[in-house]
């Protein structure tokens, strides 16, 4: 399967450290100017006041280890559990270290007098701590805590997004990437590149078959560029499995349709299919614009032997186009043939009556007369009549073909 990034899911993470701790909980120090003083028993207020005079003198280290050997004393009265974690706060943050800083902000969140805004916070920077150890349960924790408080913070669903990526669970985190993406859109916006990326990959290495499509067209619809195409078509071509070359020539024109043929190889597999199946006029094309591109080097082995084939058998082809005109209304092959040809002459007009008569004709694949005909349609400039044809096209790699061509329809 092909991969779209190393380490995408670090990439998602990307900005989810807390490093040194945030001055944001510097206010974590027992604030002075309450007008009500923390309730304290007997206990824990002589450890409180041991604590803060060794903050008071700097000796931060001392203070933490004062409150840890506090750890057993029980927290009899309500502010007890509280003040002691936020003390172990104020000196972690000093001293810049993040296991102690997690350790407290865990123990305050427990704390029976926390204040439900705070909780939010102070479980907002476990989930990053949790990350940066690579405690992956612990911080999906948190970030379910987190996130079932605030819902709509779309930079807390993409970090969780990728925690549940290092626990394997992709439904959690096509779920989590899909809302984020959503509430972006929604606002007017996209989200990153990789969010798109990230969740195709997961729908398809999951093998979530009812959202591999959505997932590979909202990414092309929000980044409709060549490599975004390039690799969601090919990702499409190899969850179908082995292609005739029949179809192989439909994946190749939507390919080239959407600027995405960006190997030689897009080029030379859709050259060869379409001169295995009688469209020469359609190959010299394709790989003229491979060469043009220094894609294709013609002087190499068995592709000079490709692109002279190609060249003849088009002479014959436009000099014959002519004659097969007029053979087409005895047999449906040919006049498939025919329709396809002045198709890739660029005669759209002229090759959308041809596929008309195909449609309901026996012997014929449906789906490829509907597909060849929407596609005619689109590039005569008829958007409501592609639409509709492109609709038609009811089964199997065509089906997806014909939604690719809708993203790229509803952009001309």
């Amino acid at each position: 399967m092909k991969k779209f990034a190393t380490a995408l899911a670090l990439v998602l993470m990307a900005g989810t450290t807390l490093g040194a701790a945030s001055p944001a909980l510097a206010q974590a120090k027992p604030k002075a100017e309450k007008p009500v003083p923390p309730k304290l028993s007997k206990p824990i207020l002589a450890i409180v006041i041991a604590a803060q005079k060794l903050q008071t003198a700097g000796d931060h280290a001392g203070a933490i280890a004062k409150l840890d050997e506090a750890k057993d004393v029980p927290r009899a009265e309500k502010d007890d559990a509280l003040i002691m974690a936020k003390l172990k706060l104020y000196s972690a943050q000093v001293l810049k270290d993040n296991i102690k800083l997690e350790e407290a902000l865990s123990e305050a969140v427990l704390a029976p007098s926390i204040e439900a805004e705070e909780k939010i916070t102070f479980t907002k920077f476990i989930a990053g701590l949790a990350s940066n150890r690579k405690d992956y349960q612990k911080a999906w924790t948190a970030y379910e805590a987190y996130l079932t408080a605030k819902p709509d913070d779309v930079d807390m669903l993409v970090q969780a997004a990728s925690v549940n990526a290092a626990l394997n669970n992709r439904p959690r985190v096509v779920e989590l990437l899909s809302k984020a993406i959503a509430l972006r859109e929604a606002a007017g916006q996209k989200g990153d590149r990789s969010w798109y990326e990230f969740r195709a990959q997961a729908v398809i290495d999951g093998n979530m078959a009812d959202q591999i499509m959505p997932a590979l067209l909202g990414w092309v619809k929000a980044f409709p560029e060549p490599r975004s195409y390039n690799t969601a078509i090919e990702l499409t071509k190899q969850r179908a499995g082995n292609l005739d070359n029949n179809t192989l020539i439909d994946f190749g024109r939507l390919l080239w349709a959407a600027g995405a043929m960006t190997t030689a190889g897009n080029y030379l597999e859709y050259a060869e299919a379409a001169l295995d199946r009688g469209m020469p006029n359609e190959a010299d094309l394709v790989l003229k614009e491979g060469i043009a591109k220094k894609l294709i080097d013609p002087t190499k082995v068995g592709i000079g032997e490709i692109v002279k084939q190609a060249t003849a058998k088009n002479a014959e082809s436009k000099a014959g186009i002519a004659a097969l005109e007029k053979e087409a209304k005895t047999s449906p092959r040919i006049a498939l043939v025919v329709a396809d040809t002045l198709a890739n002459l660029g005669q759209h007009e002229k090759a959308v009556p041809f596929y008309k008569g195909l449609v309901g004709a026996a012997g014929i694949d449906q789906d490829t007369v509907n597909l060849r005909l929407a596609v005619a349609l689109m590039k005569a400039g008829d958007k409501a009549g592609a639409k509709a044809a492109f609709d038609a096209v009811k089964a199997g790699p065509r089906r997806a073909i014909a939604q690719f061509y809708d993203v790229l329809l509803a952009a001309a």
